[in-house]
């Protein structure tokens, strides 16, 4: 531990100044800086409150190398910080967090399958902040004791265990990836090791977590080689998990020679909706072979396929009115509110009226889009708009009254003599 700590020292003087060096996501919060070494009274204090005693290799980082700053994400937060956004409703670092460790994927719901209404976060504390309710926790007590773990304070997400074996690990794998020049973002959901590494755990592991990690892992990277694609064409095209060849498919499509487009072009028929959807999304913009397929996907079962597959006609410039009527009617809300976006950006002749039949749809989200597109185009008038005063809704209902005051208010014109033509004060001459 002293030697990886001491390389951990060099490198983060080191990482900063490399040129062709990752920018790490977050970095211009900490600056690569971090705070001075915590004293051995001030950890003893801590452990003492709480009545733990601190994973070994984090305890010596905190004594030895410093403390707050520097690190993935948004840096290393303090150690006062160790509770953030309330991770652990009891406050309870010595009550055991009751996971194991597996290899990358905990999974939705495991806290009920433990019958806790909620995850209990309870034996972990917060290290880093990725922003927007999610944390990398490092596991104090139980029997994952040690490891990181990445989770989502909203608890319809996943969690996450890193691959690494412990603090020091993780740590040391941010300072290498941003050297190598990785991207990194997806550096909480990736697995340490050389490229050869990576391509054989995608070919040959039979954990199909970890092939998908692996694959996500490769995306990350800026250039490939010609055996790793081959490993990556072979998973999208016949890898038994759909994940997989979806993962895949990402990582081939980061910077894909024209020769490997007939490996997008094929999944567009994957019998996994997963996959579908993401090969119509990576064709965006690439040639033309791929529109028959894509205009025939605006029928498939998948709503979602439905929805890239307009996206990806439009962003390749070939999309049209016609593609996008049928739609409108479409069963599924969200397809509907989409056909409403889609024809208002193709300024199609049709947009207005369906923008004003979709304002008594049986759902909310069609009616969101149409009045919140049909309000910003001025297709909508206030006899449009009185029925939809007292919707359901209530986004819906405050963005009618407030386009209906602003209706009223151009309709009475300036309230005095004195106001400009935008309604405004006049200055005096």
């Amino acid at each position: 531990m002293d030697a990886r700590l001491r390389s951990i020292t060099v490198n983060l003087a080191r990482v900063p100044r490399l040129p062709g060096r990752a920018k790490s996501f977050g970095e211009e919060r900490h600056g690569f800086r971090l705070g001075p070494p915590l004293t051995e009274d001030r950890v003893s204090a801590f452990e003492a409150q709480h009545g733990v005693r601190l994973p070994a290799a984090y305890r010596r980082f905190l004594t030895e190398v410093g403390h707050d700053g520097a690190g993935p994400h948004y840096g290393l937060l303090p150690l006062r910080a160790w509770n953030q956004g309330g991770l652990s409703e009891s406050g309870d670092l010595a009550r055991p967090f009751p996971l194991r460790p597996t290899t990358v994927r905990v999974g939705r719901g495991w806290w009920e399958r433990l019958g806790s209404p909620k995850p209990p976060f309870a034996g972990t504390m917060a290290i880093t902040s990725q922003g927007c309710g999610y944390l990398t926790v490092l596991v104090v007590t139980g029997p994952a004791r040690g490891r990181i773990l990445n989770i989502d304070l909203d608890p319809r997400r996943e969690s996450f265990f890193s691959p690494d074996t412990d603090f020091l690990a993780w740590y040391e794998r941010w300072l290498d990836e941003t050297a190598d020049g990785l991207d990194t973002h997806g550096f909480e959901l990736s697995l340490p090791g050389t490229e050869p590494t990576l391509a054989d755990t995608l070919a040959d592991s039979p954990d199909p977590d970890l092939r998908a990690a692996a694959a996500r892992t490769l995306r990350r990277r800026p250039h490939l080689a010609p055996a790793t694609r081959a490993v990556l064409r072979a998973a999208a095209t016949a890898d038994p998990e759909p994940g997989v060849r979806a993962t895949a498919i990402r990582a081939l499509n980061v910077a894909l020679p024209d020769e490997e487009l007939p490996v997008l072009q094929r999944a567009l028929t994957d019998q996994a909706a997963e996959v579908r959807e993401t090969a119509v999304r990576a064709l965006a913009g690439r040639g033309t072979s791929w529109h028959a397929r894509a205009r025939r996907l605006l029928r498939d079962e998948d709503p979602d396929v439905r929805k890239a597959a307009l996206k990806a006609l439009e962003e390749s410039q070939v999309l049209t009115e016609e593609d996008v009527l049928p739609l409108r009617d479409d069963t599924a809300p969200s397809v509907r509110a989409a056909a409403i976006s889609h024809l208002s950006r193709l300024d199609a002749p049709s947009a207005p009226a369906v923008a004003r039949a979709a304002l008594v749809d049986p759902d909310p989200v069609p009616r969101h889009a149409a009045v919140a597109i049909g309000i910003r185009r001025r297709w909508l008038t206030e006899p449009d708009l009185r029925p939809v005063e007292h919707d359901p809704d209530d986004l819906i209902r405050r963005q009618v009254a407030s386009a209906l005051r602003r209706m009223a208010a151009r309709s009475a014109g300036p309230t005095s003599p004195r106001a400009g033509r935008e309604g405004g004060p006049m200055l005096a001459p």
